[in-house]
């Protein structure tokens, strides 16, 4: 079980920086600097994979607001959790996100969710990943070496590649469904007027 100041820590110490030793309230720049983006760092790190112990499958969505008309028969707005982080979108699935808000046909919806979880809750292996990722934040301001920011984007790239090779995140493309070609880049930048 780990904090978020050990979890920091463990980045500092890949990049051989000093450690901090506390970050509520920071004192030094650098716990300032690891204060203000651990959070970020954290949510960007889990939402990035379908890391297994952060999955919330069948999670049953509670109802925002029906709607009086809908163009394409989604009536039905569903109110993404405050702590998940993004949906993930499985086979036949024909909700549609708008922002922080699922649009449905459906009266009840359950889904599976990527979720905000507490640090208690880590698979040590995404640890290392975090902490990896806190190291390439921090050791341009920590160290000013250009050679250690190669080196930790190397390891970054190793942790994922363990991480993934221990199965601790879900492999392979979501589904897409039809909806989500409603834009698509080339078609757009290229035919624009198509």
């Amino acid at each position: 079980m780990y904090t978020a100041l050990q979890i920091i820590n463990l980045g500092l110490a890949k990049i051989t920086a000093s450690r901090v030793v506390q970050i509520a309230p920071p004192r030094t720049q650098l716990e300032v600097h690891c204060s203000e983006g651990y959070t970020s760092w954290k949510r960007g790190e889990l939402a990035k994979r379908r890391w297994v112990f952060a999955l919330e499958d069948d999670y049953p969505m509670a109802l925002a607001d029906t709607l009086v008309y809908s163009s394409d028969n989604r009536k039905y707005k569903y109110d993404l959790p405050t702590e998940a982080l993004r949906p993930v979108r499985q086979r036949y699935t024909e909700w549609k996100q708008r922002g922080r808000a699922l649009y449905s046909t459906e009266s009840s919806l359950k889904v599976q969710l990527i979720m905000n979880v507490p640090e208690a809750d880590f698979d040590p292996l995404f640890v290392d990943v975090l902490a990896c990722r806190i190291a390439q934040e921090c050791v341009e301001f920590a160290t000013q070496s250009a050679q250690k920011a190669e080196r930790r984007d190397y390891g970054y790239k190793e942790a994922v590649s363990i991480a993934a090779k221990a199965n601790a995140f879900v492999i392979g493309p979501e589904d897409i469904g039809a909806d989500d070609n409603d834009f698509s880049f080339l078609t757009e930048r290229y035919y624009p007027n198509a």
